[in-house]
């Protein structure tokens, strides 16, 4: 798969313009502040409905503006479709379309899958455990897209469960009431945790091979998935107005001899792991799939270890599109050995372009 063109309206600070792109590789630059990032943010934007640097919807609109727009040319199987995602600011409604017809979330995203490596956010080992269940999600969804109708029968089953425990709490229900919802539950739960734990599962094994294949020092890192499969007594949860136990209060902790990677690795090494990870996932996706998905690699740095990068870009599936940015364009020369497309990009808008064989 192949993103030919994208086109934002009043995405962040980027130009309307629509934009060509390199089948292979494309290097993004300018100062700091320019909206490099913002361009990967909008492709990732465009394939996933979310950002990969926020939670916060808010932040994507230009200031003051309603509406954002972006669409973009997805050539797949020798076959070109326009794929578009508009959102609304007020509402936080989302329209979805494939060659200008609505489409369902599941069959939207199955149209473009994308990974995108930031260095800058290291939430995936340091943030809350919520953070590394969406890496999770996002992850098995990129190969499996029916594990987001699971997820969505969960979190009806959960939502209505959570509201019934509110009402017993405050004595307008009965807490025979629950019965039915505590077995939905349970059977909403049952496939999620399966997924999960098998994804996980490979996930680890690719990512150890990765991580061996490269020799790099720090090769004890650990995978450890804690699902939350506890019996809770009902009494604690109708005084906590909520369900302690199930997939939402998982835990996901990447671990060195037991004890979190944040607390133990430095900050370069945490950096290569997520990017090990994200490489990880990439083959997974290859392996299940058959294609080569899109990657994102925003914000190279000094602490990267950059000739294992090299080597990881040059071990990329076949036809694998790469965007990558950098403030200083010395550590992008690992992706110049390859032909590529240079992007100048400045106060939000595209300069000039040239392509190199």
């Amino acid at each position: 798969m192949i993103l030919a063109r994208l086109t934002t309206q009043t995405f962040r600070d980027l130009d309307a313009a629509d934009q060509a792109f390199h089948p292979q590789a494309n290097i993004v630059v300018g100062r700091n502040g320019q909206g490099k990032t913002n361009l990967l943010e909008a492709i990732y934007f465009l394939a996933t409905t979310k950002s990969f640097r926020t939670s916060r919807a808010a932040s994507l609109f230009r200031f003051d503006e309603p509406n954002l727009f972006v669409s973009g040319a997805v050539e797949r199987d020798g076959i070109e479709r326009t794929m578009s995602v508009g959102l609304e600011a007020q509402s936080k409604r989302r329209v979805l379309t494939i060659n200008a017809e609505k489409v369902p979330l599941a069959a939207y995203l199955n149209a473009l899958t994308v990974f995108a490596y930031s260095s800058s956010r290291l939430d995936i080992l340091r943030g809350a455990p919520e953070e590394r269940r969406r890496f999770l999600d996002r992850g098995i969804a990129s190969i499996n897209p029916a594990y987001l109708e699971l997820l969505t029968r969960y979190g009806r089953a959960l939502k209505q469960r959570n509201a019934l425990l509110h009402d017993v709490a405050s004595g307008s229900a009965s807490a025979s009431m629950l019965d039915p919802w505590d077995q939905e539950l349970a059977a909403a739960a049952a496939p999620v945790w399966s997924a999960r734990a098998a994804y996980v599962q490979h996930l680890a094994e690719t990512f150890r091979e990765i991580v061996a294949m490269h020799r790099y020092h720090v090769g004890n890192v650990e995978l450890a998935y804690r699902p939350a499969t506890s019996d809770v007594p009902r009494g604690a949860e109708i005084r906590a107005r909520m369900s302690l136990t199930g997939p939402q209060r998982d835990v996901l902790d990447f671990e060195v001899d037991g004890r979190p990677v944040a607390e133990v690795l430095s900050g370069g090494e945490q950096k290569m792991i997520v990017l090990f990870l994200k490489f990880a996932k990439i083959e997974l996706f290859r392996r299940r799939t058959d294609e080569s998905p899109l990657f994102l690699l925003d914000d190279i740095d000094a602490e990267l270890d950059l000739d294992i990068l090299q080597e990881l870009l040059q071990n990329l599936p076949p036809k694998t599109q790469v965007f990558a940015t950098s403030a200083k364009e010395r550590f992008l020369d690992v992706l110049e050995t390859a032909p590529h497309r240079r992007l100048l990009i400045e106060n939000g808008r595209v300069k000039g372009t040239q392509d190199f064989a």
